[in-house]
C-alpha cells in the first residue's frame, strides 16, 4: 500500500487544543455481529487465506498467539498514511507522524471441520495501537493510550472508520471468492429477528367493546395491533 505524505508546508498551527487520548477501533462502526464469519477447514485453512487478504491490502501477518483453547489470534499490521505537522511563529519546526492499522482475528476450531473468525482492526500511529473501549477479552492488551492534541489533523485518520471498512471489503471478497475447499468462506451471520410486536392494548378492555358492533371490534383489534406510534395518532 503506498503511503501519501500529506506535507503542510507553510501552514502554522498555533495551537494543538486539549491533550487527550485517541481509543477507537473498528467496532464503533462496525459491530461484533458483522465482524466474524465461518471458513470451511481448520485454523492453518484460514489464516492462509486471510493472510492473503490482508497482505494484499497492505497488512502482512506480524504475530501469531496460540491459546489455551486451540484458537488462534493473528496481528497483521500495516502504515497507511504520513501525516507532516508545521508549528511556530517566528521559529518554525515540523514532525510527521505516521498512522497506520493493525488488525487482530481470532481464529476458533470447532467439531463439525469450519473455523470461526472474529476480527477486529485498531488506528496506529508511529506503528503503536491505540487503545479502545471495551475491547474482546482475546485482545492483547493495551498497556499505554496514544495521546495527541484534540485539534491534531490526523486525528480523523484513526477515527476506526478505515479499519472498518478494511473488515468489510474483505468479507466482501471472502463471499466473492471459492465457494468449496479449506477457506471457503460458508456463511456470515444473520441479522437478529426483529422482536415481535406487542399489543399496545386489551381491544375488549375498551369502554366500547361492549355495544360495539363487528365492524367496529375489527377496528378496535387493529388499533392494539398497530405500533404504538400509530396507535398515539388514531387516539
Amino acid at each position: 500500500m503506498k503511503i501519501q505524505a500529506w506535507a503542510l508546508a507553510g501552514m502554522v498551527i498555533l495551537g494543538s487544543g486539549c491533550i487527550s487520548s485517541i481509543r477507537t477501533s473498528s467496532h464503533s462502526f462496525l459491530d461484533a455481529k458483522e465482524s466474524e464469519a465461518l471458513l470451511q477447514g481448520g485454523t492453518d485453512d484460514a489464516a492462509r487465506r486471510i493472510t492473503e487478504l490482508m497482505s494484499k491490502r497492505g497488512f502482512p501477518v506480524t504475530e501469531k498467539q496460540v491459546r489455551k483453547d486451540r484458537s488462534v489470534v493473528y496481528v497483521f499490521k500495516g502504515q497507511r498514511t504520513a501525516l507532516t505537522t508545521v508549528s511556530g511563529t517566528k521559529i518554525v519546526s515540523g514532525s510527521t507522524n505516521t498512522v497506520g492499522s493493525v488488525f487482530f482475528v481470532l481464529l476458533t476450531p470447532r467439531e463439525d471441520g469450519v473455523t470461526r473468525m472474529d476480527l477486529i482492526g485498531k488506528p496506529t500511529m508511529d506503528g503503536r495501537a491505540v487503545c479502545s473501549d471495551a475491547p474482546p477479552a482475546w485482545v492483547p492488551s493495551c498497556d499505554k493510550n496514544v495521546i495527541t492534541g484534540s485539534l491534531w489533523h490526523g486525528r480523523d485518520q484513526m477515527t476506526g472508520k478505515e479499519e472498518a471498512e478494511a473488515i468489510r471489503g474483505m468479507l466482501l471478497e471472502l463471499g466473492l471468492g471459492q465457494t468449496s475447499g479449506p477457506g471457503a468462506l460458508i456463511a456470515r451471520p444473520e441479522a437478529p429477528p426483529e422482536a415481535p410486536t406487542q399489543p399496545t392494548c386489551v381491544a375488549s378492555e375498551h369502554p366500547d367493546w361492549a355495544s360495539a358492533s363487528a365492524v367496529e371490534k375489527k377496528k378496535l383489534l387493529e388499533m392494539c395491533r398497530a405500533p404504538a406510534a400509530q396507535s398515539a395518532d388514531a387516539t
